[in-house]
């Protein structure tokens, strides 16, 4: 396959720019990766201060919900976010450089990847110290973070395609996000909602994904997996029609791209 070819030859190109591009990003503020802590944290506190205390929602266990649910929707809405665009902020190195494009949405979620380990080292010790045990249901958490990864490339990976022909559907996806976080059952139970609500709310994958992290996390219970693999699947014919979309515009890239 061409992402397993591609990432096997640029291998350590791929690590190389990930870990440069990681260092760069921790070296950009005085803080440097404490923001990875402290951002999910900020928002779970603005979230539980407007849901938790101005709308009386009497839930003890409404802030791990929260936390659970900030953290993977972070992790999501970045990696996808960073991977759409990278081709095209890479314009310069495309036009200079002859190598499989593919490498620059890989780098872009590698480098996610590398963020994400510090809000899921917060997100455990918060767990801890909040009651939760670690129970047998945990073995299922390292197979939720492939899914959760083959989400991410499914979406990026046609939108990393085509966003350097198309710059306006970046900023279209931007709003997209914005939207989705707040259809993914992130600041409530979807079983609050009504009928109809639920209805349609089960069509976003991550109202799912996100529920299978508390499910696993927080109520020691195993996941839907006849859903999730149905969500996975569907993800794999996504991203493998990124990586042939790559594929057929790799040559293009560096005559079309206007920016």
């Amino acid at each position: 396959m061409i992402i397993f070819k591609a990432f096997s030859h640029y291998k350590d190109l791929v690590l190389h720019k990930a870990y440069a591009d990681f260092r760069a990003e921790a070296e950009r503020t005085y803080l440097g990766v404490a923001w990875w802590v402290l951002e999910p944290l900020v928002d779970m506190g603005i979230y539980y201060l407007i849901f938790g205390y101005f709308m009386k929602r009497n839930d003890p266990e409404f802030v791990p919900f929260l936390l659970v649910g900030l953290v993977i929707w972070r992790y999501f809405s970045t990696s996808v976010q960073r991977a759409s665009n990278s081709i095209l902020v890479n314009v310069n190195v495309v036009r200079q450089v002859s190598f499989r494009k593919i490498i620059f949405p890989l780098i872009a979620i590698l480098t996610c990847s590398m963020e994400f380990v510090f809000s899921l080292i917060l997100l455990f010790t918060f767990l801890f110290f909040w009651g939760y045990d670690v129970t047998i249901h945990y073995v299922a958490f390292p197979v939720l973070l492939l899914m959760l990864t083959l989400i991410v490339l499914g979406l990026a990976l046609p939108l990393a395609a085509l966003v350097p022909f198309i710059p306006d559907l970046h900023k279209l996806l931007n709003y997209i996000i914005r939207i989705t976080f707040y259809m993914s059952a992130i600041l409530y139970k979807v079983s609050d909602l009504p009928e109809t609500a639920q209805y349609w709310l089960q069509f976003n994958p991550m109202v799912g994904v996100i529920a299978s992290f508390r499910d696993v996390l927080m109520y020691a219970r195993w996941p839907a997996w006849n859903d999730l693999a149905l969500v996975s699947l569907l993800s794999f014919e996504m991203a493998l029609f990124g990586i042939l979309l790559i594929a057929r515009f790799d040559p293009l890239f560096a005559k079309r791209i206007t920016r």
